[in-house]
């Protein structure tokens, strides 16, 4: 029974804080002016991410560059879809779609014991490949009426991204029992999340009780274009990856670096957008709890008695 339990809470205790953090910071829309940290919190996940990426030519596979372009190809496709529609329906399915690989993905690869470092490959791929796409393209998809420049939105992004990378990149120089200390840090990883997340949901929260003026038909609308983005992402990387790799897709398609294009959607666009976003990680970390559950489900049917 205390064995069931302890398999139990370690499955799905992730999600549950998840949820925890998600209904709090929904009670104290307060914690908005809290926003201009994301981005720091973002870079310090970023960092500790990227202690562990090491550049090798076995990493890359030709099914990484298909999910970096059905990442591209899906994000441009629901904004062509809802664009006659509303404008607004249409940035954030192409907020959430074109959201890069989450730094998480391999490690819930990890968990169900697939190809880490497929995973690691599509997390640098999509993460430089939006870093560069987004600023490019998202004035235009904004329209004439809104005056924003590309360097205005790039520049940032190549902080978020790259200033992480550099400095994990040189503390690889540092002395072993230095760089042993610094990765004690990554255990603190998934609560800067919380409070990151913490931050976003209080952030929505406000938006949604003083600035929106749209109806709950609205938000449940995009809720299901975040659902609907979900299941394609998912499934689209299982079919890309084909017989050896469909796990490894699936996961670097589906789960997604959602911080990133939150803080983009809140910084550039407006909250309404980020919501698309925000409903996402809901969908995507449910899914990654399915699937542990199903490979230790499997994984114990196969153990001896």
């Amino acid at each position: 029974m205390i064995s069931q339990f302890n398999s139990f809470f370690k499955i799905y205790s992730k999600v549950f804080g998840l949820l925890v953090t998600m209904m709090v910071g929904a009670m104290f829309p307060q914690v908005h002016t809290l926003s201009f940290l994301i981005q720091y919190l973002l870079m310090t996940m970023l960092f500790f991410a990227f202690l562990d990426i090491e550049f090798k030519p076995e990493m890359f596979q030709r099914s990484v560059l298909w999910v970096l372009l059905a990442n591209v190809g899906v994000a441009f496709a629901s904004y062509a879809v809802f664009l006659p529609f509303d404008m607004r329906l249409a940035l954030a399915a192409f907020m959430t779609a074109i959201a890069p690989t989450a730094i998480a993905a391999p490690v819930i690869i990890g968990f169900i014991q697939g190809k880490i470092e497929y995973v690691v490959t599509a997390v640098l791929f999509t993460n430089i490949s939006s870093a560069v796409i987004i600023p490019l393209t998202l004035p235009f998809l904004l329209g004439a009426e809104v005056q924003i420049s590309v360097w205005q939105v790039l520049q940032p992004v190549l902080i978020v991204m790259f200033v992480p990378l550099i400095l994990a990149r040189l503390a690889s120089y540092l002395p072993f029992e230095t760089q042993a200390f610094i990765r004690k840090g990554k255990t603190f990883s998934f609560p800067i999340w919380l409070v990151n997340l913490f931050i976003i949901i209080a952030n929505a929260s406000n938006f949604l009780r003083n600035e929106n003026s749209d109806s709950a038909v609205t938000l449940a609308t995009i809720a299901l274009i975040s659902l609907v983005i979900c299941i394609v992402n998912f499934g689209l990387g299982a079919l890309l990856g084909g017989r050896r790799n469909w796990q490894e897709a699936s996961q670097s398609l589906g789960q997604k670096n959602i911080s990133f294009v939150i803080w983009i959607a809140l910084t550039f666009i407006n909250p309404l957008v980020a919501m698309g976003p925000t409903f996402y990680i809901l969908y995507h970390h449910l899914y990654n709890s399915w699937s542990i559950y199903q490979f230790e489900k499997r994984h114990n049917s196969q153990s001896p008695a």
